[in-house]
This record gives structure tokens, sequence and C-alpha cells, in this order.
């Protein structure tokens, strides 16, 4: 007959097995909400903090932006924004750019460049988008709209279509101006922006205008556009002579606002002239 021991170790090993049935099934399902969450993202995020973890910056990075998930959660919502500008009410998938891996990392302690932000690539098994920003973001007086504005302008620039590499410089810059202003930044910049639409001559931003709108006949025909009112304006400028200024272009701000006056004339413009971007700039 079985001695009181092996009752007792009958009943040890029948706990052990309750126990482990429910570690797993709590395995199983902390895999399940991560996957749940990591498919609601639509790309995976890496928060990388490469300073060195003892300067004030780094520790500054690692207490409000790493530990807490607040700097994840700020690229998916800043990736919203700049998807809704871009793709709204597109349903084919195969016009939107993919994205499917994004690293945000504060930059090494000794790269201290004017630069808040660069935005690159690297390829192993799948295309990544690197966002690095320099350690000096985190000693500005405001460290939450800083990180935040700044990280708008590289989501912006890491969704928009850069013409297969031939797009200039000037548009790709100034689409990302618009976008931020869109977002709610610059706000002084963005009631400039609204004073000038009312009060747009076609003469003004007209280098802007003249390259935009010679690509208009590209636009597909799904978005409706209609050419004329959005262009008519300046090409009736140019057929009377009107010249252009080329230093127009230069500024991002000032082509922001030839994009707002356009897309005020026509929603939808920069979506389309996005997807023009998509299949090549010559």
């Amino acid at each position: 007959c079985a001695t009181k021991k092996d009752h007792e170790n009958g009943v040890f090993s029948s706990g052990s097995s309750i126990i482990y049935r429910l570690l797993l099934v709590i395995l199983i399902g902390t895999i399940s909400i991560w996957a749940n969450h990591e498919a609601s993202k639509g790309f995976k995020v890496t928060i990388i903090n490469a300073a060195a973890k003892e300067s004030p910056a780094g520790r500054r990075f690692d207490l409000f932006y790493v530990s807490n998930d607040e700097a994840t959660r700020i690229i998916l919502s800043t990736s919203a924004v700049v998807e809704n500008i871009l793709y709204a009410d597109q349903s084919d998938d195969q016009t939107k750019k993919p994205v499917r891996h994004v690293v945000l990392q504060l930059a090494a302690g000794d790269n201290r460049t004017a630069t808040k932000v660069s935005v690159d690539t690297s390829r192993s098994k799948e295309l990544v988008y690197v966002i690095s920003l320099s350690p000096s973001i985190m000693e500005e007086s405001n460290v939450k709209y800083s990180v935040i504005s700044t990280i708008q302008r590289a989501m912006a620039r890491i969704w928009l279509w850069d013409g297969k590499s031939r797009a200039p410089p000037w548009l790709i810059a100034g689409m990302e101006e618009y976008i931020w202003m869109q977002a709610g930044f610059g706000h002084h910049d963005k009631e400039t922006a609204l004073h000038s639409r009312s009060k747009f001559r076609p003469e003004q931003f007209c280098s802007v205008l003249s390259r935009v709108c010679s690509k208009s006949s590209k636009l597909r025909p799904g978005l409706k556009m209609n050419i004329s009112a959005i262009c008519g304006d300046h090409w009736k400028w140019e057929k009377t002579g009107g010249v252009c200024r080329e230093e127009d272009d230069k500024d991002p701000k000032i082509v922001a606002l030839a994009l707002g006056y356009i897309e005020q004339k026509h929603k939808g413009y920069v979506q389309g002239l996005n997807q023009i971007l998509r299949d090549g700039w010559d």
C-alpha cells in the first residue's frame, strides 16, 4: 500500500503540475497581449540610450522617456498624425510607404551638433529608420516640447516618399515643415500662414507653385483633383509675363505656406503630391 511519503509526493507533484499549467497560461496570455500590442503599432519601435548613462542627458532620457515607455508613445502618436495627413482615406496599402521598424536613440554624449535630429536608414534583414536625437535637446528649457516637436519632424521625414531619392531637398524640407505646422507646432508661423493665404497673390511663392504645378498632371486619377482650380491663377500669372523669384523655394516655411495655399484650394493635394513622389521625380 502507498506510504504517507508517497502520498505527499503525489500531492506535491499534482500541485507542481497545476502551478506549471497556470504559469504556462499566464505566459501564453502575456505573449498574446504583447503580440496584439505590437500588431496594433503597425511597426516595431526600439528605444536606445547611446549617451553615457551617468551623464545628465542620459539620466533624464532614461527617467522620462525610456523607463515609462514615453518615447514609444511619442513615436506612435506623432506617426499617427503624419499618417493622417499623408494617407487618410487611402484604402490601398500599396500606396503607403512601408515602415516596419523605427529606432529612436539619444546619440552619444560627444555628439552635440547644432542639428537636433537626424534620420538615417540601415538594413540587415529589414529596412530600419534610425532617429538620432542630440543630447543637447535634454538641456533645453522646455524639454517635453522640444522632444515631441523634434520627433514629429523626424516621423514626417520617415513617412514622406522621396521621389526614389530624386526629389529636390527644398520640396522634402517644405513638406516636412508643412506637416509639422499642421501638427500644431510653430503656432505663430501657422497664424502667419493663415494670414498669408487670405492675401495670396500669384507672384508670391511663384517658384514653388511653378514647380509643384508642373507635376500636377501626374496626380492619380482617383484623387479627382481640379488642376485649374489649384494652379490656374499661377498659370495666368506666367502667361502675362510674371517673373518668379527663385529664392522663394530655399526657405522651408515659404514652401510650407505655398503647399498650404494649394491645399486650401483643393483638399488632398499634399496627399497627391506625396504619391507623385512615390513614383519618382524627374
